[in-house]
C-alpha cells in the first residue's frame, strides 16, 4: 500500500471550506476540525500535547480510570472545585471515565480508539500492548491510524521502560549541567522543559504524520522521548561541544560565548538586554554615549569581545549602573537594541504587552465559574478560526454521550457497564459546590 494515491480533500461534512449556499465561502474552520483524537496520557506531558491539539481545533477525548483520575486532578490550590494543575493542561477536551484493565473496558476502549484519527499515550512501553491498543493492533484493523508515544527514553534502547519526569529529563539530557551560577551547583529550568519539550515536539510529530497520512492513506507510530526532545533543544551549545569536545561551564545569567548579554544591573533595578552581536555593540555604544567604545579596536568584533569578555562585562555593568530602568529602557528602544525588564508572573500576566496580546483570557469553567486561563500561542491572522478558550471537563462527563456515539455502547449496556465499576460518569455544574 505504500505507493497509494493521496486521499481526496476532506469534504463539507468534516468541516472543510466550501461554498455556501449564497455562493460566499464558508466560514474560517480550525485547522484540526474534524480530527479526532484519543488521550492516554496523564500529568503534563501528554495532557500538554493533546490541549494543545485541541487547541488547534481538533475533538480531544481524555480517557481515565474510573477509581483513578489523572493525579494532576487532586493537586491544590483549587479554582472552586478544579485543580490549577488539571485546569493549565486539560482545557478543551471530553472525558471518558473507563477501567482498560478489564477485559469488557478494552474492548470497548479498542472501539473508541478506532474511532479515532490520532492516539496519544505515555504510558510505559509495553503497556498499550497488553492494553490491546499497540499500533500493529490497531492497524490491522485501521491502517491510517496515527499512534504518539511519550516516554522518558523512548520506545527502544536499554533505557527504554525507564521510569522518567521532568527532573530526571534535564538531568539526563545535560540541560541542568548548564543552568546555575559557574560557581553554585547545578539548577533545573524554572518552568518543567523537560515535559514541555516532550509535549511540543508530539504535536510536531503528531502534526507531521496526518501529513503523511493524507498523503498516502498510512498512518504511522511516532515515539517521542522527553529526553531525545531536551537534548534536541541544546541546540549551538551541543554543537560547541561536538566541535569542541570540552564540556561547557555553567554561565549563569550571561551567553555562554559573548559578552554584554543578559540582566544588568541598572540604578534603580535590573534590566536585560542583548549586545552580543557587532551591529547590536555598535548600538549599545550609540545609546550609553560611549564613542570612544565603538571605535576601539579592542572591542570591534566578537572575537575580540570574547577575549576580552570579563572586562567588556565589567564595562558594560559600570555603564548600567549610572542610569534607572526606564532612562535605559528609552535610550536602547530608540537604538533599536533588544532589551526589557525582568518581570514577575504579575506583570508578565496583566501587563500592558499581556493585555494587548489578550495573553490571558476568560472561560466558563464547570465546578468553579468563570476563571482566567492562558490563551494558545499560536495565532492565525487570515482564513483560519481560532476558537474560544473551552473549559476543562469533569471527570467521566462525556463517557455516556461518546461511548453511544463512538464505542456503539447501548443505554442498557451503558448502565451495566457503571454498575460493575468499569465506566465512570459525573455531571458538572458551572458553579463550585
Amino acid at each position: 500500500m505504500a505507493g497509494a494515491p493521496p486521499l481526496p480533500p476532506p469534504s463539507a461534512a468534516d468541516g472543510a471550506a466550501s461554498p455556501s449556499p449564497g455562493g460566499g465561502a464558508a466560514p474560517p474552520r480550525a485547522p484540526l476540525q474534524g480530527v479526532r483524537v484519543l488521550d492516554l496520557t496523564r500529568v503534563l506531558a501528554g495532557p500538554f500535547c493533546t490541549m494543545v491539539l485541541a487547541q488547534l481545533g481538533a475533538e480531544v477525548i481524555k480517557l481515565e480510570d474510573p477509581d483513578a483520575p489523572d493525579y494532576t486532578r487532586g493537586i491544590p490550590p483549587y479554582a472552586g472545585d478544579v485543580s490549577h494543575y488539571f485546569l493549565s493542561v486539560n482545557r478543551g477536551k471530553k472525558s471518558v471515565a473507563l477501567d482498560l484493565k478489564s477485559a469488557e473496558g478494552q474492548r470497548v476502549g479498542r472501539a473508541l480508539a478506532l474511532s479515532c484519527d490520532v492516539v496519544v499515550e505515555n504510558f510505559r512501553p509495553g503497556v498499550m500492548d497488553r492494553l490491546g491498543l499497540g499500533y500493529e493492533q490497531l492497524k490491522a484493523d485501521k491502517p491510517e491510524i496515527v499512534l504518539c508515544s511519550l516516554s522518558g527514553f523512548g520506545q527502544s534502547g536499554s533505557h527504554a521502560g525507564k521510569a522518567a519526569v521532568d527532573v530526571v529529563v534535564q538531568a539526563v539530557s545535560g540541560v541542568m549541567s548548564l543552568t546555575g551560577e559557574p560557581d553554585g551547583d547545578p539548577l533545573k529550568l524554572g518552568i518543567p522543559m523537560g515535559d514541555l519539550a516532550g509535549a511540543l515536539w508530539g504535536v510536531i510529530g503528531v502534526l507531521a504524520a496526518l501529513r503523511q497520512r493524507d498523503a498516502t492513506g498510512l498512518g504511522t507510530h511516532v515515539d517521542v522521548s522527553l529526553v531525545d526532545s531536551l537534548v534536541s533543544l541544546l541546540s549551538y551549545l551541543a554543537q560547541l561541544y561536538l566541535v569542541t569536545g570540552e564540556e561547557l561551564p555553567r554561565a549563569g545569567n550571561r551567553h555562554h560565548t559573548v559578552p554584554a548579554f543578559g540582566p544588568y544591573r541598572a540604578a534603580d533595578g535590573a534590566i536585560v538586554l542583548s549586545a552580543q552581536m557587532d551591529s547590536l555593540w555598535q548600538r549599545f555604544c550609540v545609546a550609553a554615549e560611549r564613542p570612544d567604545l565603538a571605535v576601539d579596536p579592542r572591542y570591534a568584533t566578537v572575537p575580540d569581545r570574547q577575549a576580552r569578555f570579563a572586562e567588556v562585562e565589567r564595562i558594560v555593568a559600570d555603564t548600567l549602573a549610572t542610569r534607572t530602568v526606564a532612562e535605559w529602557g528609552e535610550r536602547f528602544e530608540r537604538a533599536g537594541l533588544p532589551q526589557g525588564p525582568l518581570n514577575g508572573l504579575k506583570e508578565a500576566l496583566e501587563g500592558d504587552y499581556a493585555r494587548e496580546r489578550r495573553l490571558v483570557r476568560e472561560v466558563d469553567q464547570p465546578g468553579a465559574g468563570r476563571v482566567r486561563v492562558l490563551a494558545p500561542a499560536i495565532r492565525f491572522l487570515a482564513g483560519v478560526a481560532e476558537p474560544d478558550p473551552l473549559p476543562a471537563p469533569g471527570h467521566g462527563e462525556h463517557s455516556r454521550e461518546l461511548l453511544k456515539a463512538l464505542a456503539g455502547v447501548a443505554p442498557e449496556a451503558f448502565d451495566a457497564l457503571v454498575a460493575q465499576g468499569i465506566v465512570g460518569e459525573t455531571t458538572m455544574t458551572k458553579e463550585p459546590q
